[in-house]
């Protein structure tokens, strides 16, 4: 009896053993393929990506050879760049490289999660925690003079006291996206839009979210665009004694501000939209096109939160060489100190990024960049489906002719579904950043938004 006994417990050692093995064999080999597929992906999408390169000097080179003007360095110059810059765009925007790209990114999250990628130890939350030792630059002497208001959430809120006697009543709220820091809007006292707007007489608030943590990646666009944004707007209008506030969305605060309008008309007095992104239906730029071709649910699920570092990337990838080009072109002579310093605050801010909140990263991607529900009226926010019909307040819309990150198309067709009578759109001939910092747009742009807010406040 003891020796059957023995037997039995033998063989099914030898059976457990067995599927050990075989486990361990099915682990290596999926580690083998994983890892090729990972290697293969990136290889194919490096090749094609230099080959773009490549080509694009070629076709740039050959523009510049057919011209009758060839004299002139600096225009030259300007025109091989454009040429090149457009020609490289239009081969990276193509189908083979874009899925080539997604097809890159998607290996390597199942790499990530082959080794039970940990988000605890996500390199881009080690630079968070490091990048709130820089505050100190964020918020300098070259900033405007602002009141820090504390709120609960993800919320800290500057007031901007007008110069002078306050001459409107309305106050206005900047809402910022998540991407990179507000101060793009306050970049230097002879550049900043905050500072304009105050200078007119306007009593400004402005959102800066904060830097999120790992175990925040579940905050939701409801979340954003309600509830803290909501708490902002109640806590200002309690300052001020006023009963709605001017809300002015940048980029994808602008996504948080429509949604908020169609919820809470009663809030808003006016709606102020710059450079944001609401109709893809018929594509956006280059990074909007990679974007809407990752696998998002993927993405969010192994990363958790965004990595700022993964968007800057994307950023740089649209054209590498103007980012060494810009670097000589500042050291060339002729530059003041002026003009060294803007260079130096815009490449702060460029680098200066945070992680994206994981799930209000995903319902925006999903819902706008994949689905276009924004302008279907079908877009769902927590239990609410956002109807834009319901804005009957005024709109001001503002974008960038020569925005390449937000082109005109994605941000125009909005006042096509929304209910006022009374929106305006200015196109400004400029890009993304030029709309915050360029001398012109504060001559020009910003004295006739000040004006727009001026008749409605």
């Amino acid at each position: 009896m003891r020796k059957l006994v023995f037997g039995i417990n033998y063989r099914k050692a030898q059976i457990l053993s067995l599927e050990n093995q075989n486990n361990i064999d099915r682990s290596y080999s999926t580690y083998i393929s994983k890892g090729f597929t990972y290697y293969y992906n990136w290889f194919d999408f490096a090749g094609k990506y230099n080959t773009a390169i490549w080509d694009s000097m070629l076709e740039a080179s050959n523009l510049f050879l057919e011209s009758e003007n060839k004299m002139d360095w600096r225009k030259t110059s300007k025109k091989l760049r454009l040429n090149f810059d457009l020609a490289l765009r239009k081969r990276l925007n193509s189908e083979d490289v874009t899925s080539s790209l997604s097809k890159s990114v998607d290996s390597w999250l199942d790499v990530l999660q082959l080794m039970d990628y940990n988000k605890q130890f996500n390199p881009s939350y080690f630079i968070s925690v490091l990048s709130r030792f820089f505050y100190p630059l964020r918020h300098n002497e070259f900033r405007t003079p602002s009141e820090i208001i504390n709120l609960d959430g993800e919320i800290i809120l500057h007031h901007y006291t007008p110069e002078g006697n306050k001459k409107y009543k309305t106050p206005i709220l900047f809402v910022y996206s998540l991407i990179n820091r507000y101060y793009i809007l306050d970049l230097m006292p002879d550049v900043s839009v905050i500072n304009n707007l105050k200078k007119q007489g306007f009593d400004v608030y402005a959102i800066s979210w904060s830097t999120p943590d790992y175990y925040k990646e579940s905050s939701t666009l409801e979340n954003f665009s309600y509830h803290y944004l909501n708490d902002a707007v109640d806590k200002i209008k309690k300052i001020t004694d006023s009963e709605k506030v001017s809300l002015f969305g940048y980029c994808w605060g602008g996504i948080f501000s429509l949604v908020y309008s169609a919820i809470h008309p009663e809030k808003v007095k006016n709606l102020v939209l710059q450079s944001t992104p609401v109709d893809l239906s018929d594509g956006g730029g280059l990074v909007d096109n990679w974007t809407a071709n990752l696998n998002t649910d993927k993405l969010v699920d192994t990363l958790g939160n965004i990595p700022g570092g993964f968007v800057n990337l994307a950023f740089i990838l649209r054209n590498p060489f103007e980012l060494f080009l810009k670097y000589s072109t500042i050291l060339d002579g002729g530059k003041t100190l002026n003009d060294l310093l803007q260079f130096f605050w815009i490449e702060t801010w460029l680098y200066d990024s945070k992680p994206i909140i994981g799930e209000a990263y995903r319902e925006i991607i999903k819902q706008i960049y994949h689905e276009n529900n924004l302008m279907k009226n079908k877009m769902k926010v927590g239990k609410r489906i956002i109807d834009l019909s319901k804005i009957t307040l005024p709109v001001l819309n503002i974008v960038g002719s020569k925005d390449d990150l937000v082109p005109p198309q994605t941000s125009k067709s909005i006042t096509s579904v929304l209910g006022n009578k009374q929106d305006k759109l200015i196109e400004f001939p400029t890009g993304h950043v030029g709309l915050c910092i360029s001398q012109k747009a504060h001559d020009q742009l910003w004295p006739e938004v000040g004006k727009w807010l001026a008749q409605r406040s």
